[in-house]
């Protein structure tokens, strides 16, 4: 996306979001526990919201993700302004393995 802000993806409801891993480890977006940007994995993760199986090294997401119009934990609808944020599964702990999806 050009002019992009690193780490952060707009996105409508109903857009297909891929991740790439360009990286020579494993990697995995995964939503933060409470929907927060400096949370740890949600455990367990609201099934909507499951965003790929884990990233092998030179490869893409898959399955692709859909975004959705609506939460089930806790229920809750998406509109424009809403935040979904991410972190990687296998390396939480990493500031720049975080990201967000804004929907617009």
């Amino acid at each position: 996306v050009p002019n992009a802000v690193p780490g952060v993806l707009q996105a409508q409801i109903g857009d297909i979001v891929t991740w790439g891993n360009a990286t020579t480890e494993t990697h995995q977006p995964w939503p933060t526990q409470g929907n927060t940007p400096t949370g740890g994995p949600a455990s367990p993760a609201d099934p909507v919201l499951f965003f790929s199986d884990p990233i092998a090294p030179n490869e893409s997401s898959n399955p692709q993700f859909v975004v959705p119009d609506a939460l089930t934990t806790p229920p809750s609808t998406l509109k424009a302004g809403s935040v979904l944020y991410y972190c990687c599964k296998n390396h939480p702990t990493s500031s720049t393995e975080r990201g967000q999806i804004v929907i617009f």
